[in-house]
Formats: structure tokens, C-alpha cells, sequence
């Protein structure tokens, strides 16, 4: 053989972007072909509960030709679009919103999978210049624990496909300049815009230290790459702006402003190891298997050969990129253990940022991320050394089997009261023998020179790894997609929207969280008839609760605890659940208000005040009085209680309207959640909204006869439209103006802006 051919067939050619594609592709469909044959569907946890109906929402919007910016059928009312995690603005949900949603919904979520392990092998290449080990890197990333786990979330598993893209073309924008700007800031508003924060936030803190660690290094114009780097992140922002300023707004307005901080479901002290055994330590829940205390993910298993390699490149590659990979994931594994360690109570003391990930174990994202990464580089740097076997890499390969050994003997020894002796024997013993394998596999291809066999061995490692990564645990159950059909029939029959609500307790919802029945699919179904968190958005059924990462402050403190009689009636509650050991049933209630009522005398007081009254005080008397803080004084001139008749009142998602007549200004007060864009109209006329009830709607009406409308106008969204749009012409522009100019790599990297 032709020496010259050698280096290129050393890094495995044959593995094109195509060809890894079409293995992808293939893995993907063998991994789950039910979902994609329409059989089945998934339904697990958040899916079902908070994934599915979230969409089904947003596509019921869609069919009406309607923009959701609120939502009137949860908690009382609330923001939809500003959520951001219900992926209103993201592009590609038009997949979903056009086909079938019991299919295309569980589609779109491997076709994510399938486009981040795609987007790895790219990135991959780039930095290793090795197809193999890009390959690895590419089949690791799309079928670990996390991203596996992730199917359960559109909005974690879309920005999860688009991280290693964004991370290439960001990294490509402020090397080149010219038009990969564009495509890098078109890269990123997807992701931005996919709705997966933790995802987002960590996807660019990694940005943000290989930018720095560039700047340093100092071989590239240092003002240069600074002014590209920051112009993506200004493009990005711009291409987002109709989401992120309704988002930004909302979260100032909602329970996890600034000071808001939870420390709970951290990655449990000895997590670390599921790196190896992800059964360690974990028990037993409807077929899957979650650790103690924690249960955001049901594993971040990346491979044992992932793990080992990755040690050995932080050991013996000498790169800067290196060096910036396992710093980061050592230093977030640190912090997905929570208050375990001072590291992460002093940071989120200290930086904000760090509260909005809501879960110390969400820092385990960047790990999964940079693993597979390291271990490319591993790969390549290895075989680049020498084609025999390394020394090292032989020492720490019996390292890693002794570790696994110890701790499935340690399991055995001292199992926690839900471990399973057996059950983590056997996981254990598994990965000591794809261990084994992969890594033996890897030695046999650096021997064999002949070439067509050497690439169906490295075919054949590469399904190794698919199958240690996708039997490494149980996978959630999917189920027949029936169980999604709207309109159950009900006994007796649900409330409508604008008339009444369902009102389910906190005390009863909390039962649901941990009772779980044997067949998924039958809990399903039970805990919808209940209307367990987002499930009445099915059945387009108002309620008093919801299952949202963000809900309004006021709401948060008044339904924190099962609301007493008077106040159900306020909320207009015409059937509450009642649970009777393990059974409930829908108790009907008659004595509960028209969502819009008037004549009330006002009565000023401090939100303290107000909130006890609500909350605990049964001779409170929401169809006499109306609570208002001390500064409406300025905008009520009504004294008392007045006669108000109310008729042809209309509610949509957005607007509610009625003819109002009053003997004396009267004020007319609504039962949903008070949010500073809607505003009150009287007789076209602009009118101040107030703040009653601690956390809902009221405004003063003259007397006579009036046209009042309450309509929800987010401003904020409406520039961000303009913002967005402007920025997406400038692009195009860009774009354009680029294409007359020579092509950005046929000229030396850093030349131009």
C-alpha cells in the first residue's frame, strides 16, 4: 500500500457524514419502531403530563389561527407563549402541528435525538480530523442515559440536538467571519428558541470559555474574535426577541424572580458512579429505575469506555481544548451535587444565573455533553501516538474494571433498602463486558491492516456502543397513542371555559405525585380523568392549577394550600376532587360565581393582609367585597356595595367582553390572575386594571350602561416581533451582500469581520 494513502485511511474516510448518517438513522429506528410505525408512543412521566398536552395546546391554537400568548385554562389564567419551553416560536413544531400529534410528537423528539448525534460527528471531526472517533463521539451523544431520558421533553432533547451545532458554527463564526455568522446565529436562535433553558444557558457558558481560552491563546486577532463572537450572541438575541422579552418579563413576574433559589433533587453524593454502574444505588419505579432523591433524569450514562477514555485524554493529550472540557465537566459534576458541596451554595448566593437551573442535577448536561468529546479526542490522540497498545490506556482500563467491580461488590455488601443485589450484579457485569469488548475491539483495529475488514470492526464497535448505551437501564415504557384522544366522556360534565373551573387541592395533588399503578398506560388514564396536572388542556378544561416552570407570584401564594370555601366560590370552582382512600370522584359544588362579577364595595389593604384573608378566613365574602392594595385609592371612587347587572358576557383565550349596568360607579372584578399586559377598556376607553384579591382582575365602571372589555395585548411581544423580523431581513441581507464576496475558507481565517 501506497504510503501516501496511509494517513488518510488512519482516519477512517470511509465514515462520511452520509454513511454515519445512515447509521444513525438506522440505530435510531431499531432503538424505538414503534414510535415511528405510529404503533406507540411515549407517555412517561412529563411527557404525558406535561410535554403532550403543552403541544396539543399550542396546535388547537395553531388550527384557530390564533397566537397563544395566554392561557385561560390554567391557573387561573397565565402566560402560554412567555413560557418559552412550550416551543410557541419554534419553527420546526410545525412538524408536529400539521401531522398527527399521538405520531409526530414522539417522532420529533428521535429526529432531534437523531440531529444531535449528527451534530456531534461534525463537531467531532472538526476537532479530532478522525472519522472513527468522531463517529463514537456521535453515537455516544445521541443515545446516552441523559438524551434517551430527554425524549420525555421536546424542549430538553430539541436543544440538546442543536448543542454540538451550535458549538461548531459559533466556533467556525469567529474563525472565519463572513457568512458562517449568519448560519451560526440561525443555529443558535433554534436552539434559543427550542425552549430548553439549562440547555441554552450551558450550551453557552462552554461557548464563553472556549472564546475566552481563544482569545488567550492569542493566534487569532484577539479584538477579532471578540467582535465576532459577541456579534452572534447580539444576532441571536435579536433573531429571539419575540420570545425573550415576553419570557424575561415573565420570569420578573413570577415565583422565581431574583432571590428564588431551590436546592432540591441534587445528583445523590455517590452519583458519580452511575457513570459506571447506572443501576448503583437506584430503585425501582413502574419498570424504570431513578436514584434516591433525584428525579429529574432517570440516567446520564455515558459508557464505561467513554468514562475511560475521557480520563485518559484528560491525562495524556496536551490541548487546550482538553484542558477546558475536563475542567468544565469536573467543576459542573461539583455542582450537580448541590448543596453537598460549598461549591454550589456559594455560587448561587452569589450568581443568579445559577437559581434558574432550578435543579443542581441539571448541571450534569455539560458532562454528557464534553464526554463524548473527550474521548474523540482520545481516540485520535491514541491512535496518532502509536498504533499498539498504550500502556496507560492499558493501566487505566484495569482501573475502570476494578472500580466497577468494587462497587458492584460494595452494592452487595451494603445495599441501600430499595437496591437490588441481583439486578446490580448483573447491570454491573454488563458493562465490565462491553467494556471489555469495545476495548479489545479497539486494540484489534489498530492491528489490522486490511481494510475492509478493519472497517466492519469498527462498524461492529460502533454498535456495541449503541447497545451498552441503550441496555445499559430500562427505558420508558411507551404506550398505545388511544390513550391521547380528547373529549373523555365525564361524570358529571366538566366545566366550560368562561363559566366555571375543576378545582383540584393541593393536598389531593400531591397524593398523585407518588401513587403509582403497575400499567402506565391505566395511570395514565386515571390520573386524566382527574385532571393531574396539564391533562384537562385535552379536554379544553378550565382549571385552578397547572404544571408549569414558571406560574405568576400571587398565584404561587394563594394556591400553595387548599383554598377554603369562599375563595372557591371567587374561582368560580363548580367541582373539586375528593379523595377517599385511594379513589376519588368530582364532588359538585353550586355555590360558585360567574368568573365576572360586580357591585362589590372596595375595600383597601396591604397584600399581607389581603393574602390571610384569602387563605384562611372563612367570613371573607367575595360577592360583597373586593380586596384592593392601598394605591388604587387613586382610581376608585366607589364607596359601596352597588347594584351591577352583567349580560352578553364573551370569553375567549384573550379577550373578555360584557354590557355592564350599574346604579353607581361600581367596580367589576374578574376572577383570573392579574398580569400587568392586559388592559381594561370601558366603552373603548382606556381604564386602569387593579390588583384585587391579592393576585386577580378589577376595574371601576360609571354608572349606566357600559361595553367593558378586558383584552390581553403583550406589548413586549409585539417589539420582539419587530425586533425578530428586522434582524431576520438584516441576515438575509447579509447573506446576500456575503455571496459576491470570495468564499470565507478560500482565504486565510481571521482576515475580515
Amino acid at each position: 500500500m501506497p504510503e501516501a494513502a496511509r494517513p488518510q485511511e488512519s482516519n477512517d474516510v470511509w465514515l462520511t457524514p452520509r454513511r454515519f448518517a445512515a447509521l444513525l438513522a438506522l440505530l435510531t429506528l431499531v432503538s424505538y419502531p414503534q414510535v415511528f410505525l405510529g404503533f406507540q408512543t411515549f407517555v412517561f412521566r412529563d411527557f404525558g403530563y406535561f410535554a403532550y398536552p403543552i403541544a396539543f395546546h399550542l396546535r388547537e391554537s395553531f388550527w384557530r389561527g390564533a397566537i397563544p400568548l395566554w392561557n385561560p385554562l390554567n391557573d387561573c389564567g397565565t402566560p402560554f407563549l412567555a413560557q418559552w419551553n412550550t416551543q410557541a416560536l419554534y419553527p420546526p413544531a410545525l412538524f408536529y402541528l400539521l401531522l398527527p400529534l399521538s405520531w409526530s410528537l414522539g417522532v420529533f423528539c428521535l429526529l432531534h435525538l437523531f440531529w444531535g448525534g449528527l451534530g456531534m460527528f461534525v463537531l467531532a471531526r472538526q476537532w479530532t480530523r478522525n472519522h472513527f472517533a468522531a463517529a463514537f463521539a456521535g453515537v455516544v451523544f445521541a443515545f446516552n442515559g441523559l438524551m434517551l431520558n430527554s425524549l420525555l421533553w421536546p424542549a430538553t432533547v430539541t436543544a440538546l440536538g442543536w448543542m454540538p451545532w451550535v458549538v461548531w458554527l459559533t466556533e467556525r463564526a469567529w474563525l472565519e467571519g463572513g457568512r458562517t455568522l449568519v448560519i451560526a446565529a440561525i443555529s443558535g436562535a433554534l436552539q434559543m428558541l427550542s425552549g430548553g433553558t439549562e440547555v441554552v444557558l450551558l450550551t453557552w457558558a462552554l461557548l464563553t470559555v472556549l472564546a475566552l481560552a481563544e482569545i488567550f491563546r492569542g493566534e487569532l486577532p484577539r479584538g477579532q474574535t471578540f467582535r465576532r463572537a459577541a456579534l452572534v450572541v447580539v444576532l441571536i438575541s435579536g433573531l429571539c426577541a419575540a420570545q425573550l422579552l415576553p419570557f424575561f418579563d415573565f420570569l420578573n413576574h413570577s415565583q422565581r424572580q431574583a432571590g428564588f433559589f431551590a436546592a432540591q433533587w441534587p445528583m445523590p453524593a455517590a452519583g458519580w458512579l452511575n457513570f459506571f454502574v447506572p443501576l448503583f444505588h437506584c430503585h425501582p419505579q413502574q419498570g424504570v429505575f431513578m436514584q434516591a432523591d433525584q428525579y429529574w433524569t432517570i440516567s446520564y450514562y455515558a459508557g464505561v469506555t467513554t468514562a475511560a477514555l475521557a480520563a485518559w485524554t484528560a491525562c495524556r493529550r496536551r490541548s487546550w481544548r482538553v484542558w477546558v472540557l475536563a475542567g468544565l465537566t469536573l467543576f459542573c459534576i461539583i455542582l450537580a451535587l448541590g448543596d453537598a458541596t460549598p461549591v454550589y451554595r456559594w455560587l448561587s448566593r452569589h450568581v443568579s444565573a445559577i437559581g434558574l437551573m432550578r435543579f443542581p442535577i441539571k448541571f450534569v448536561i455539560l458532562p454528557v455533553f464534553a464526554l463524548p468529546l473527550l474521548a474523540a479526542l482520545g481516540l485520535a490522540g491514541r491512535r496518532a501516538e502509536t498504533r499498539s497498545f498504550d500502556r496507560s490506556w492499558l493501566v487505566l482500563a484495569s482501573a475502570t474494571v476494578a472500580l466497577i467491580l468494587a462497587v458492584v461488590g460494595w452494592n452487595n455488601r451494603f445495599p441501600s433498602p430499595d437496591d437490588s443485589r441481583r439486578i446490580v450484579f448483573f447491570n454491573g457485569l454488563a458493562r465490565v463486558i462491553y467494556f471489555a469488548a469495545i476495548a479489545g475491539g479497539l486494540f484489534l483495529a489498530d492491528k489490522i491492516s486490511e481494510l475492509k475488514l478493519r472497517r466492519w470492526l469498527q462498524l461492529l464497535l460502533l454498535v456495541l456502543v449503541w447497545l451498552d448505551l441503550f441496555r445499559q437501564a430500562p427505558q420508558p415504557p411507551s404506550v398505545n397513542r388511544v390513550i391521547y384522544q380528547p373529549n373523555l366522556q365525564r361524570t358529571p360534565t366538566a366545566p366550560q371555559p368562561g363559566v366555571s373551573r375543576a378545582m383540584v387541592p393541593p393536598s389531593v395533588r400531591d397524593r398523585f405525585v407518588f401513587a403509582y399503578l403497575p400499567d402506565v398506560a391505566e395511570e395514565y388514564v386515571n390520573r386524566r380523568m382527574a385532571l393531574i396536572w396539564n391533562c384537562n388542556l385535552l379536554d379544553d378544561i378550565p382549571k385552578c392549577d397547572g404544571f408549569f416552570s414558571l406560574e405568576l407570584r400571587n398565584h404561587a401564594g394563594l394556591f400553595a394550600v387548599d383554598p377554603t370555601a369562599p375563595m372557591l366560590d371567587f374561582v368560580g370552582a363548580s367541582q373539586i376532587i375528593v379523595m377517599q382512600t385511594n379513589e376519588f370522584y368530582w364532588e359538585p359544588r353550586v355555590t360558585f360565581m360567574p368568573l365576572l362579577t360586580g357591585g362589590q364595595k372596595p375595600v383597601f389593604t396591604n397584600d399581607a393582609a389581603a393574602m390571610q384573608t384569602l387563605l384562611t378566613s372563612t367570613n371573607f365574602n367575595p360577592r360583597r367585597e373586593v380586596y384592593l392594595p392601598p394605591t388604587a385609592k387613586a382610581f376608585v371612587t366607589a364607596t359601596n356595595f352597588a347594584a351591577v347587572k352583567i349580560s352578553s358576557d364573551r370569553h375567549s383565550a384573550q379577550c373578555i367582553e360584557a354590557d355592564v349596568q350599574a346604579d353607581a360607579p361600581a367596580m367589576l372584578v374578574a376572577a383570573q390572575m392579574y398580569y400587568h399586559p392586559w388592559r381594561a377598556y370601558v366603552d373603548g376607553r382606556l381604564t386602569p386594571l387593579l390588583r384585587a384579591n391579592y393576585g386577580f382582575q378589577a376595574l371601576e365602571v360609571p354608572a349606566g350602561l357600559h361595553h367593558v372589555k378586558l383584552a390581553y395585548e403583550d406589548r413586549r411581544f409585539y417589539l420582539g416581533v419587530v425586533i425578530s423580523l428586522g434582524m431576520l431581513i438584516g441576515c438575509l441581507v447579509f447573506w446576500q451582500v456575503q455571496r459576491r464576496q470570495p468564499v470565507p475558507g478560500a482565504e486565510t481565517p481571521g482576515k475580515r469581520d
